[in-house]
C-alpha cells in the first residue's frame, strides 16, 4: 500500500498551518472570499465566534499534520468559519481545494529538502501530555459543534411550537356535539320508563309549537285522550331521532366558538432569545454579517475603517414582529434581508404572509 503523504513528514518540525494556507482570522478578521465584482478579496469582516472557531481548528490541524494524520476533512469544517455568510458561502468548496493545493506543495518541498533522520526517542511522560493537549483541543472543538446544534435545535422548537390550532378546534368541537347528542338520548332513554302522561306534555308543547299557523286547536275527548295516551306510549317505546331545538342551538353555538377559535388575533412575544434568521441574541446584531455588500465593496481600500464606522451606526437594535400569526421577533435587517430574497415574503417561522 502506498504511504500516504501526510505519513511521510510526521517526524519533521512543523510550520503552523495557518502560515502554510496563509490564513489569520485574528489578525485579518475578513472574509476568505472573493469579490468578482471589484477583482480583489472580500471586505466583510467574519463574526467574532466563527473566527474562534477557525483558530481552534487551525491549531488542531498543525497537530494532525505534525502526526501525519490527513486534514481534508478538518480544511472542510474550516472554510465555512472564515467565509462571509451573506454572499461568500458557496466558495467553501473552492476554498478548500485551495487549500489542498497548498497543503501538498508544503509536504512534497519537505520530503525532498529534508533528509531522513532517526526519530529520537520520545517518553511516555512526553507522549501522554502530547496526548492529553490534543484531547483538550478536540473537546473544545466538539463542545462548539454542539452548542452551534442546541442553537439550531431551539430554532426548530420554536418554528414547531406556533403551528395553526384549527386541529385541536376541530376535535374540541366534536367531542362537544357528541357530548350533547349522548346527553339528548341518555334523557330519551331515561323518559321511557315515566309515567305515560308525564311524557304527553312535552310532545303536546312541541305540536303547538309546530302548528302556530293552526287557528285553532281541537281538545281530545276523553276516549280520544286515552287512545292518544296508548299511542303516546307505544312510540315512546321506539324512540326516533329527533332534531330538538336545544341540540340545533348547542351545535350553533359550537360552530361559532370553533370559527373563533381558527382564526385567532396575534400576540407579540417577550423580546428573548435568538432571532430565528441568523441566530443571534435578539438584543444584539450579528457581527458584520448583515452589511450590504454593494456599499463595503464600492469604497475604495483606503475608505475601508470609514465604511466600517458606518456599519457600527446601522447596527441598531430595531426588532419586528410577524403579526399575521405567530407573534415571533426578528431583527430588522435580518427580516428585510429574508423578505428580499424569499419570492413568497411570509414570516420564516409560520409561513403566514408577511405584514408590515
Amino acid at each position: 500500500m502506498m504511504p500516504s503523504r501526510y505519513s511521510r513528514v510526521a517526524t519533521f518540525p512543523m510550520v503552523p498551518l495557518s502560515e502554510i494556507i496563509k490564513l489569520e482570522p485574528e489578525e485579518e478578521p475578513w472574509c476568505a472570499g472573493y469579490a468578482p465584482s471589484q477583482g480583489r478579496r472580500c471586505h466583510m469582516r467574519t463574526n467574532a465566534p466563527g473566527r474562534r472557531s477557525a483558530m481552534m481548528l487551525l491549531n488542531e490541524g498543525t497537530k494532525d499534520l505534525q502526526a501525519g494524520r490527513n486534514i481534508d476533512i478538518l480544511l472542510e469544517d474550516l472554510a465555512p468559519h472564515v467565509l462571509c455568510t451573506r454572499f461568500h458561502q458557496n466558495q467553501a468548496s473552492d476554498l478548500v481545494r485551495r487549500w489542498k493545493r497548498q497543503v501538498r506543495t508544503y509536504l512534497n518541498s519537505q520530503v525532498v529538502s529534508i533528509p531522513y533522520t532517526q526519530p529520537a526517542r520520545t517518553s511516555s511522560r512526553m507522549i501522554s501530555e502530547t496526548a492529553a493537549a490534543e484531547m483538550e483541543e478536540r473537546i473544545a472543538v466538539l463542545q462548539q459543534r454542539l452548542r452551534e446544534a442546541k442553537k439550531e435545535v431551539r430554532r426548530l422548537e420554536v418554528a414547531q411550537s406556533v403551528r395553526p390550532t384549527t386541529t385541536n378546534t376541530r376535535h374540541r368541537e366534536g367531542r362537544n356535539t357528541s357530548a350533547v347528542v349522548n346527553s339528548s338520548s341518555r334523557r330519551s332513554a331515561s323518559s321511557g320508563n315515566t309515567p305515560v302522561h308525564d311524557v304527553n306534555e312535552p310532545l303536546r308543547r312541541d305540536s303547538t309549537e309546530s302548528s302556530t299557523n293552526q287557528s285553532a286547536v281541537t281538545v281530545p275527548r276523553p276516549a280520544q285522550a286515552e287512545v292518544s295516551r296508548q299511542t303516546s306510549s307505544i312510540s315512546v317505546s321506539s324512540p326516533r331521532p329527533v332534531n330538538t331545538p336545544t341540540v340545533a342551538r348547542a351545535s350553533s353555538r359550537i360552530g361559532n366558538t370553533a370559527s373563533q377559535d381558527e382564526t385567532p388575533q396575534p400576540i407579540r412575544r417577550e423580546v428573548e432569545g435568538e432571532c430565528g434568521i441568523c441566530l443571534y441574541d435578539l438584543h444584539s446584531s450579528q457581527d458584520g454579517d448583515l452589511d450590504e455588500e454593494e456599499e463595503s465593496e464600492s469604497s475604495s481600500d483606503d475608505d475601508d475603517d470609514d465604511d466600517d464606522d458606518a456599519d457600527d451606526r446601522e447596527h441598531l437594535k430595531e426588532l419586528v414582529w410577524c403579526k399575521a400569526r405567530c407573534g415571533v421577533n426578528f431583527h430588522k435587517q435580518c427580516i428585510d434581508q429574508w423578505l428580499e430574497t424569499d419570492h413568497a415574503s411570509t414570516c420564516p417561522t409560520c409561513r403566514s404572509n408577511w405584514k408590515h
